[in-house]
């Protein structure tokens, strides 16, 4: 698995003011916490993490490389919470939760749709119920997504978390019977159909 690593520095300031100066230095302001260690102020690369947070999703699991006065230390983390502006969509602050790798967690994942169902062909609606699902894995096994493969649905089928294909290291932790999926019959389609079915019946003809 690709390791993610950011780099991180300690705020020394905490204050509005402070924190409203780094964002426009090009920098977010963030917290560095877990069960066994003191919570640590940090920032990070705005434009960096924007990438990560595009590439991986928001619940990233990453390697934070923090400068410390004494030197650099590294920290498993996954990124357990983002916070952004209510109408920029800005990063304004970044929750990181330092993780052990010998023990499993509990995380939301992205749930990705792939492929074109038979039922959408035919003028049917796909329905994604679920968009984010929660997984039981070790950190170094969080996937980035967990692809949902459409091409067989038709209109009336559905997928369920039953019917999800998992890497064998991760388990999802949902009621099996969760609709992930469904595709739906189109009323705008059914009346197009239904147009096109009298347009097609031949008129009779007038001059028997």
């Amino acid at each position: 698995m690709e390791t993610v690593l950011i780099q991180a520095q300690i705020r020394n300031e905490q204050t509005k003011g402070s924190n409203n100066r780094s964002r426009k230095s090009g920098f977010v302001p963030g917290v560095l916490y877990g069960m066994e260690m003191e919570s640590i102020p940090v920032s990070v690369p705005t434009k960096e993490m924007e990438r990560i947070i595009t590439k991986k999703g928001e619940n990233v699991f990453a390697k934070i490389n923090l400068q410390k006065n004494d030197g650099a230390q590294d920290y498993n983390v996954i990124l357990k919470e983002v916070q952004r502006h209510p109408y920029k969509g800005t990063l304004v602050h970044l929750d990181f939760y330092q993780v052990s790798m010998s023990e499993k967690i509990n995380t939301v994942v992205a749930v990705s749709l792939v492929g074109e169902s038979i039922g959408a062909a035919k003028g049917g609606l796909v329905q994604q119920q679920v968009r984010e699902i929660n997984v039981l894995c070790f950190p170094g096994d969080i996937p980035s997504s967990i692809e949902v493969d459409i091409t067989d649905l038709k209109i009336g089928d559905s997928i369920t978390v039953a019917d999800m294909q998992v890497p064998g290291k991760v388990e999802i932790v949902e009621e099996p019977n969760t609709v992930i999926v469904n595709i739906v019959a189109s009323r705008v389609g059914g009346a197009v159909e239904e147009v096109s079915a009298t347009e097609e019946t031949p008129e009779a003809d007038e001059t028997e």
